[in-house]
Parts: C-alpha cells; sequence; structure tokens
C-alpha cells in the first residue's frame, strides 16, 4: 500500500485547493446555489446575454443516505431559470455511466413536458402551446470522457445537414431567436494547460477539476473558490463533507489499488519467470520461464478485470452485453462468471 499512498499524494500536489473537492455533490451544489457564479457560468457556456438567474431545484444541501449509494455514480442536477425565462439544466457527473447522453437528453424532455403540463394548469389551450414553450439547455461537466477526440469541450444543436447552419427559432418574450436545443460538455479528463479553446469556458474545466488556474482568475472565479472553501462552511456541511470525502477518497483509494495490483501481478510473473530460467541456467530455460511467468501475471490480471468487469454489471453501471464486449467474451461466457460471484 505504500506506493499507493505515494502515488496519490503525488496526484495531490497538482490540484488547486487540497481542503475541498469541486466535483462532490455537497461542493456543487454550493457553487450553484450562489446566482451570481451560476449566471456567469452559463453566460461562458452557452454563451447567452445572461443579466440574472434563479435557481429552480437541485441546491439544497441536506443530509442522505450517502452509505446507499457508490460514490462515483453520484450526481448534481440543478435546474436554473435565466431573465428572459430560458431554463439551464447543469449535470455534474463523476463516472462513466451507460447511456449518460440519453438519460442528459431525457431530463430536457421531461423538463419540457413539465413547462407544458403548466400552462394547461393555467388554462392555456392545447392549439397555442407552442406559443408558450420556452427553450431548456443542459450543460454537463463530467469527469470522465464520453466523445472519441481530444477536445475537452463540445456543444451541440441542432443543424443543417449540408450547410450546418443552425436551427433556431422565435420564442415569447426573447428578442433573438434561439436553439430549440442545446447541449454542451465540458470532460475534465481531458483538459490540458496548452488547449486553445476558449479560455472563458476553459476555466470552469479548470476550477471544478480543481486544477491550478493557468490565466489570472476574474473576480468570478475568487468569488466561486471562496465558496468551495471549507473554512467558510457551517458546522454542519463540513461534518457532511468530511463524511463524503471519505467516500470519495475511498474510491480513488480503489481505483489506486487496482491498478497496482494490475502492475504488481505483471511484475511478479516476470520476476519468477526470470528466475526460473536463471535456475535452469539455460537460455531455453530462461526464455521459457520468462513467457510462463508473463502468462501468469496476465493471467493473474485477467482474472482481477473479469471480476471488476462483473461487479460493475451487477452494480447496474454496464449492461451485460457491454461488459462482454470489454472482456471480448461472448454473452454466454460472461453469464458464467455473473453466475459463479
Amino acid at each position: 500500500m505504500k506506493k499507493i499512498i505515494n502515488r496519490e499524494v503525488f496526484k495531490m500536489e497538482n490540484i488547486r485547493n487540497k481542503d475541498t473537492r469541486p466535483m462532490m455533490d455537497l461542493v456543487a451544489k454550493k457553487v450553484f446555489s450562489n446566482t451570481e457564479v451560476t449566471a456567469q457560468f452559463v453566460r461562458d457556456l452557452l454563451d447567452l446575454p445572461v443579466t440574472n438567474v434563479k435557481i429552480l431545484d437541485g441546491t439544497q444541501i441536506h443530509a442522505k443516505p450517502y452509505k446507499e449509494l457508490l460514490p462515483y455514480v453520484t450526481h448534481v442536477d440543478v435546474l436554473a431559470e435565466l431573465d428572459d425565462g430560458t431554463q439551464v439544466i447543469i449535470e455534474i457527473q463523476v463516472a462513466m455511466q451507460v447511456d449518460f447522453i440519453k438519460r442528459l437528453w431525457l431530463y430536457i424532455c421531461e423538463q419540457v413536458s413539465q413547462n407544458l403540463d403548466e400552462y394547461k394548469k393555467e388554462g392555456v389551450n392545447t392549439h397555442y402551446l407552442s406559443q408558450e414553450l420556452i427553450p431548456v439547455y443542459a450543460i454537463a461537466i463530467t469527469e470522465k470522457s464520453y466523445f472519441n477526440d481530444n477536445r475537452a469541450i463540445h456543444s451541440f444543436s441542432m443543424r443543417d445537414d449540408d450547410n450546418c447552419e443552425e436551427l433556431k427559432v422565435k420564442f415569447k418574450g426573447i428578442e433573438e431567436k434561439r436553439n430549440l436545443v442545446k447541449m454542451v460538455f465540458l470532460e475534465i479528463e481531458k483538459y490540458t494547460e496548452n488547449t486553445t479553446e476558449n479560455y472563458k469556458k476553459v476555466r470552469w474545466i479548470e476550477f471544478f477539476g480543481n486544477k491550478p488556474f493557468t490565466h489570472e482568475p476574474e473576480k468570478i472565479m475568487k468569488q466561486a473558490d471562496s465558496i468551495i472553501n471549507p473554512k467558510e462552511w457551517t458546522k454542519e456541511e463540513k461534518s457532511m463533507f468530511d463524511e463524503r470525502r471519505r467516500d470519495f477518497d475511498g474510491y480513488y483509494a480503489h481505483l489506486a489499488y487496482v491498478r497496482e495490483e494490475k502492475e504488481q501481478a505483471i511484475a511478479e510473473g516476470l520476476e519468477q519467470g526470470l528466475q526460473q530460467g536463471l535456475q535452469q541456467g539455460l537460455e531455453q530455460g530462461l526464455e521459457q520461464g520468462r513467457e510462463e511467468g508473463i502468462e501468469q501475471g496476465i493471467a493473474q490480471e485477467r482474472v482481477k478485470t473479469i471480476s471488476m468487469f462483473v461487479d460493475l454489471v451487477k452494480e447496474g453501471h454496464l449492461t451485460k452485453e457491454m461488459g462482454a464486449s470489454k472482456l471480448n467474451l461472448s454473452e454466454q461466457e460472461f453469464e458464467k462468471y455473473l453466475k459463479s460471484k
């Protein structure tokens, strides 16, 4: 375990604030409970002329039975309303989840549906519901990567297939035409200090990724940083944070342990093969020993990898089909491992 601890300490040295975790649900909720910070966040990511925001849902900080949930699948959903009525769903996702993008799209659809239900309650005739429609957008901050390129920021909207012209329509109470839908993703895992992307957007990756700012932070970023400083929190908030941080750190320690076990298994296999070869005193024996050691190390790692994917499937984070595919097994073969554990 000594190597693991040293490795984690080394990683901690390259973070902006050692006393907090901006991606943790309790911390993120505190950030987005501040309307000034949320307004600037939306302004930067969606390129909208935001004046004020109102938080409709998702920033209440209260105790939950977190022990019933794995810390790496918790997420934050915040619903904000801009001064022109536009609604923005803000989602923070720590771990890779199957169908996450479809789930985010589902959130948008559900919010549009809820808005329509409210109009009906207010007596709006079904024929005129489209006139009352307001735009609902989404911003997702993910710790893991979802897109197969090196860009850390992706923005999606409806566009013409031939000339890429955006589909925009007129919404009630908004002067300029707006996108029917827009989804922005920030992938923290892809962050690099020398990125050429718009820094107004990149700084939020630095903020939530707990990276040192590569530019002198503006007042709003300093304000956001002060919000996540535990020294400014209540006793109850500190207590909840400490509990969640232990879960959070335990998860990352587990990941480090798995990586260490993998490296150790391969190293032990190589060493065993080398020793066997040396004892034989023959080049043929040495080569054979190395091969057997490598094979043994690989076999040990294979068992651990299969066990990990079995756990992920049983906990609902991967489908059985995806688990089998990742392991290059048939579904029938993978099913045997699921039943045996």
